[in-house]
């Protein structure tokens, strides 16, 4: 009888230990800039302990502990902060690194959203994974209501610069892609065999794109300029359509509906014929 209460106590410790059931965890590390906006999205601002240097939203996080970049965290910085839990993306090295905390004690949470059609759910899971599903549920279906697919006519041929040199584009397989189409736009590296894929200035000339997108940034300036300078033979450089967003799309995180809207904007003043 013992033996079988003890059992049936361990599958009650199984059941509730993915979540927190009361309180949500008083320290947290989160090792990608994406996970600190959601984290923070979800009212846990003051219960993170630790974040990456390339952690820069919202600009309130600033100050916090720091235990390096997304792609080399420092192990021994993670477990001086003492974390409950530790926030990792399914995406870089963040599987290898979750195996290795684990073996160390450390609890974590991998965020499995890097898709778009991922990422609500992933979002409702945190929420149950951090014990504060109300205001996951309230991210989520805000998401959601992003992402309805948009009624256009036929699709505008769109090349997306990540960095324009060398030039790398948003490939087939990312959440810019899923973005693009959802948008109505064709990717002109959609058959890339990469989600980042290098393209030759040649390859942007054949292929002709009716609208070029590009991030914001000073770093991107310069670049930006001598890029479409050597593609100035193109009617989109000629007429001017080329639209710059944020960093929303980079992120699969509470900002995305925020991005989604802007890839919208800039189609939308692209049929008009008008420049971005």
């Amino acid at each position: 009888m013992r033996r079988i209460f003890l059992c049936i106590f361990c599958l009650i410790l199984l059941a509730v230990a993915p979540g927190f059931a009361g309180e949500p965890p008083r320290r947290i590390v989160s090792l990608a800039p994406s996970l600190t906006e959601l984290a923070c999205a979800l009212g846990l601002e003051k219960n993170l302990m630790g974040v990456t240097t390339f952690c820069d939203r919202p600009a309130s996080i600033k100050g916090k502990p720091t235990v390096g970049g997304p792609a080399n965290p420092s192990l021994e910085a993670v477990l001086n902060l003492k974390p409950d839990v530790v926030l990792v993306d399914e995406e870089g090295i963040g599987s290898k690194l979750a195996k290795r905390l684990q073996k160390l004690g450390i609890r974590t949470v991998t965020f499995h959203g890097s898709r778009l059609d991922k990422l609500a759910p992933a979002v409702r899971q945190l929420g149950t994974d951090l014990g504060v599903q109300q205001p996951a549920n309230q991210l989520a279906s805000r998401i959601e209501q992003s992402l309805k697919a948009l009624k256009t006519a036929a699709p505008v041929k769109t090349m997306f610069v990540i960095w324009p040199d060398p030039l790398v584009a948003a490939g087939p397989g990312s959440m810019l892609d899923d973005a693009m189409k959802l948008s109505g736009m064709t990717n002109i590296a959609s058959d890339a065999r990469s989600g980042y894929p290098r393209l030759s200035l040649e390859a942007v000339i054949t292929r002709n794109p009716q609208l070029i997108i590009a991030g914001q940034g000073e770093k991107l300036a310069g670049p930006m300029k001598r890029m479409l300078g050597h593609l100035n033979s193109l009617d989109t450089v000629k007429q001017g359509r080329v639209c710059m967003v944020s960093d929303a799309l980079y992120r699969p995180g509470p900002r995305i509906p925020e991005g989604i809207a802007e890839l919208r904007h800039c189609l939308e003043l692209t049929r008009k014929g008008q420049r971005p």
